[in-house]
């Protein structure tokens, strides 16, 4: 059928591409320069039915490559345009030539997009007068939407499209934060419109939760497709100064569905202590040039979903940890620490140049239950890792099933699929158990072989492999010698098949 089809205008503080140009069907998709030459660019847009996209790059198109490459989608090339069909909602990662990557964001129609007015709903601009032009600040009036909206029982923060400047930002319960497509809350340029709510030791940096939940709250929601940015790499260059994005604290029956969680200057998306989240459609543009800047992480946390979400960072993008009160950027987070339990992503892609899957590194309190499935490795260092470097606890009942994994070519602890690793650090150690792959397609080993490695006393034990699938070839793996697998003595396999 005859494809629906939502554009976004680009923001006013965005460049737009000067590689690309991108249609839908005859549509302009406006594409966005994100950061560096070092980093990608980036289309987003929402659409139903099916649509044929073309890009025109800047120069003849002699190579390309539409990842994840097991969508097996099939372009075509005239000059300098390439041309593909779509029939559902897809993120895709385009290479042409030795361009940057072009990120192509098809995400699905808003369904029951609020209306801009009536009861329930408080819009930050006609009700509370923020200025939508990035001129002044609208911490306050968008809080006080917020407020307002937690005082009535509930209700939607209506952001519309434009530039919202931003400091700290509490969301509370019973109320959804809606951010039109084109709308974005940006962080300041200036650490004095901050909390300071940590200092993160290896960075020798004070940060802020930008975006926070109030502590024990419930039912909160923030979705739309619209941006929330931190202004991550010139805070960290220009004031030595980072963020965690969004940070949905010690709350419960969190959801985030659609939005683009852009340029964090640390860890960016970390609920943390809550339990009963839902993270959906989201996209997490991190840099690839700033180190320590994980797009997702889940801490301490219980029943959580990822799905069918993308996230690009220098560090790892889709990752699980469990810290100690002591840990610094874990002082001030309210309430005991607790254990990770039953978090699953599915449907993700992630490219980085660390660790693309990983649970860990820190294992203070047990992780237990953790599942990455149907999902795809475009580049890393790593692909699959179980890192416990610090903590006692035990992961336990980890699974990897039906991952895609294309290049393993970053050198940061690597570049090998897999790592499965209990190393020393001084603060302890603990064992890891019940470790399952399955089905996984691995097109690029990594230059060095993956590494199985226990530390005494504690033994990475029950690991089963069951259908692997190297470098092409259509037989799965029968040793770890076909998988290029080193393996030491403390380490029990429960099976290969």
């Amino acid at each position: 059928m005859p494809a629906t089809i939502e554009t976004y205008s680009v923001p006013s503080i965005y460049a737009e591409s000067m590689y690309y140009s991108v249609k839908a069907d005859h549509i302009g998709i406006p594409v966005i320069s994100f950061l560096t030459d070092r980093d990608y660019d980036y289309a987003h847009f929402s659409f139903s039915g099916s649509t044929t996209i073309t890009i025109t790059a800047c120069e003849p198109i002699d190579t390309y490559s539409i990842s994840p490459l097991a969508f097996e989608i099939q372009g075509k090339v005239v000059g300098n345009k390439l041309t593909f069909d779509l029939q559902e909602s897809r993120y895709l990662i385009v290479k042409i030539n030795q361009l940057k990557e072009l990120v192509l964001i098809a995400d699905p129609l808003v369904v029951s997009a609020p209306p801009s007015t009536g009861d329930g709903i408080y819009h930050v601009v006609a009700d509370y007068s923020a200025d939508h032009t990035g001129t002044t600040m609208a911490t306050s009036a968008i809080q006080a939407a917020i407020n307002a909206a937690n005082a009535a029982g509930g209700g939607i923060v209506y952001v519309p499209e434009g530039v919202f400047l931003i400091g700290n930002l509490i969301l509370k319960s019973h109320v959804t934060l809606y951010l039109q497509g084109g709308a974005v809350l940006r962080a300041s340029d200036y650490k004095e419109d901050y909390t300071v709510d940590f200092h993160k030791d290896s960075l020798d940096m004070d940060g802020t939760w930008l975006i926070q939940t109030e502590p024990y709250s419930t039912n909160i929601v923030i979705t739309g497709r619209g941006t929330i940015d931190g202004n991550g790499s010139w805070l960290r260059a220009n004031q030595r100064f980072i963020s965690n994005l969004i940070v949905p604290l010690q709350t419960s029956n969190f959801t985030i569905d659609g939005i683009i969680g852009r340029d964090a200057g640390l860890w960016a998306l970390i609920p943390t202590r809550s339990n009963h989240v839902k993270i959906t459609n989201y996209k997490g543009f991190q840099s690839l040039v700033d180190y320590e800047d994980d797009a997702i992480d889940i801490v301490e946390s219980q029943h959580v979903q990822v799905t069918h979400t993308i996230a690009i960072s220098e560090d790892d993008p889709f990752s699980t940890k469990t810290w100690n009160e002591a840990t610094d950027i874990a002082r001030n987070w309210p309430g005991s620490p607790q254990m990770l339990e039953n978090v699953t992503f599915d449907d993700c892609i992630a490219w980085t140049c660390c660790a693309a899957f990983k649970v860990g590194m820190g294992v203070e309190q047990a992780q237990r239950n953790v599942a990455f499935t149907n999902s795809y490795v475009y580049q890393a260092s790593r692909a699959l890792a179980i890192h416990h470097r610090f903590g006692t606890s035990t992961a336990d009942n980890i699974t990897f099933e039906n991952i895609d994994i294309e290049q393993v070519i970053y050198t940061r602890n690597g570049p090998y699929w897999l790592q499965l690793e209990i190393e020393e650090s001084g603060r302890g150690i603990g064992p890891v158990t019940h470790v399952l792959l399955k089905n996984i397609k691995v097109r690029d080993q990594g230059r060095l072989p993956s590494i199985i490695r226990g530390t005494e006393p504690f033994l990475i034990e029950g690991v089963t492999f069951d259908q692997i699938y190297m470098l092409g070839s259509t037989k799965s793996a029968a040793t770890l010698e076909e998988m290029n697998i080193h393996i030491n003595e403390l380490c029990v396999l429960q099976d290969i098949r």
